[in-house]
């Protein structure tokens, strides 16, 4: 990881303060292929390497639990619903059975989920209109 102190006028970008590169190497399980990628991150104050790691981390953290499972098991990117408010609908009802899958089925990976509930429909839909236990 590298950090560099800037000025928003070396960079043409309003408030930037320090820019960061990371460098990270990943292994792919199945292949034991080994690959290495570099972010970098333009931030609006400095920070110390372990806080700018953590924010770096806090970001992906979103993508991992939310936007990820919506778009790989549910396909969320690939809807072509534009009329009137369906893709918003579409995307609650999806927030809705993310939270639920959360609650009552942590253990389950999103195709397990998937596959379950599938086979079960008219179960899974009493259970999901069931309070949830929080």
């Amino acid at each position: 990881m590298r950090t560099v102190s800037v000025t928003s006028e070396q960079l043409t970008f309003p408030h930037a303060a320090q820019v960061v590169e990371i460098t990270r190497e990943s292994t792919r399980k199945k292949s034991g292929e080994t690959t290495t990628g570099r972010r970098l991150f333009v931030l609006s104050e400095p920070l110390s390497a372990r806080d700018c790691l953590l924010a770096c981390r806090g970001r992906w953290g979103i993508e991992n639990k939310n936007h990820h499972p919506r778009d790989a098991t549910w396909l969320e990117d690939k809807t072509r619903a534009a009329a009137g408010h369906t893709a918003a609908n579409l995307m609650l009802l999806r927030g809705l059975v993310l939270v639920w899958w959360r609650k009552r089925h942590p253990q389950l990976t999103g195709p397990q989920f998937v596959e379950r509930n599938q086979a079960r429909r008219h179960a899974a839909l009493r259970e999901l209109f069931q309070p949830l236990k929080c």
